[in-house]
């Protein structure tokens, strides 16, 4: 067999390697083209969930999300854990949240409306003109307070150091913000699920209700992570 034989025999073998890979990240890409499924990982993203407590997060039936997760688990988007009769899911790596807030970043980059649509869910004039990495510097001074609007299940799993887990709903009834480290003189930065999660600008407008500076961040808890370099 001629070099030019063997050459065109490995051509047409890489040619087809080649094929396999990109059929293989396909079906990858494909598992997150559903809008429930990127509902599903926007909740596992804030810690692990049981079937019912997605299904009762997303609005869809358990049979329903059963299915989803089935297919983002043979993707290993997410992994599934045995404890007793429940099955419990989470993200399945850390390059699966780079990835969704990445999606998030390009859909806003290619629609416009969709800015249009954060601002309307969370309210521009509640967001904090400091950036988060200047923020956390005034905390780690005592020069200001980060708060974690979220559920307290949700805080205490994918917490974010340096935080006061203080859910949304609890500062409805609340008396004394001062209690929970709260002063008037250090300005509050309040985040929660990230850029479309309305639970900040709720915190917020609580906060300043009662005479309080403060303000929110678009982030997610993995992106404020990321910043502070407790992710890898």
């Amino acid at each position: 067999m001629s070099k030019h034989a063997v050459f065109l025999k490995s051509s047409a073998q890489a040619k087809e390697v080649r094929k396999e890979i990109y059929e293989t990240i396909s079906q990858v890409v494909s598992a997150f083209a559903s809008p429930a499924r990127l509902k599903i990982v926007q909740i596992l993203a804030q810690g692990e969930c049981s079937v019912e407590e997605l299904a009762h997060e997303t609005g869809e039936s358990v049979a329903n999300v059963s299915q989803h997760l089935q297919r983002l688990a043979r993707m290993k988007i997410v992994r599934c854990e045995r404890r007793g009769l429940s099955r419990i899911y989470s993200i399945g790596s850390s390059q699966v949240l780079r990835l969704w807030e990445g999606f998030q970043d390009l859909a806003q980059e290619v629609d416009e409306e969709l800015s249009n649509k954060e601002r309307l869910l969370t309210d521009a004039e509640l967001l904090a003109g400091e950036t988060p990495a200047e923020v956390f510097k005034l905390v780690a001074k005592r020069k200001a307070v980060l708060v974690d609007a979220r559920s307290s299940k949700e805080s205490a799993m994918t917490k974010v150091p340096g935080a006061l887990a203080i859910p949304a709903e609890d500062l409805v009834d609340i008396k004394n913000y001062q209690n929970l480290g709260l002063l008037k003189s250090k300005p509050i930065y309040v985040y929660c699920r990230g850029r479309y999660c309305s639970l900040a600008s709720e915190a917020v407008r609580h906060l300043r209700s009662r005479g309080y500076k403060a303000f929110r961040f678009r982030e997610s808890p993995f992106q404020l992570q990321l910043i502070q370099g407790d992710k890898i």
